[in-house]
């Protein structure tokens, strides 16, 4: 019964492997940025932060959220109240 039950496991396995539908393929080759740097380049504020709206509406855990993600939204959210206190 086992044998059997081993190519659906497999198969079931690698049907968990896909992309994520909140990825856009540029996740995986964005750089890690600091706040420093959005404060410098405050047009790329919102396009940060409408990827980090699209990780918060999807089902996938925190914990499956890429690193440069969560660093990255952190950053430009920061930077993003720092420039409004200096207005």
């Amino acid at each position: 019964m086992t044998m059997r039950a081993a190519p659906l496991t497999i198969l079931l396995l690698l049907a968990g492997c896909g992309a994520s539908e909140t990825s856009d393929g540029a996740d995986s080759n964005m750089p890690a940025r600091s706040w420093k740097y959005y404060a410098a380049h405050p047009a790329e504020i919102e396009p940060m932060q409408k990827i980090c709206r699209q990780w918060a509406g999807s089902n996938a855990p925190t914990d499956a959220q890429p690193a440069v993600i969560t660093t990255n939204c952190r950053a430009a959210a920061f930077a993003k109240s720092q420039l409004q206190l200096t207005e």
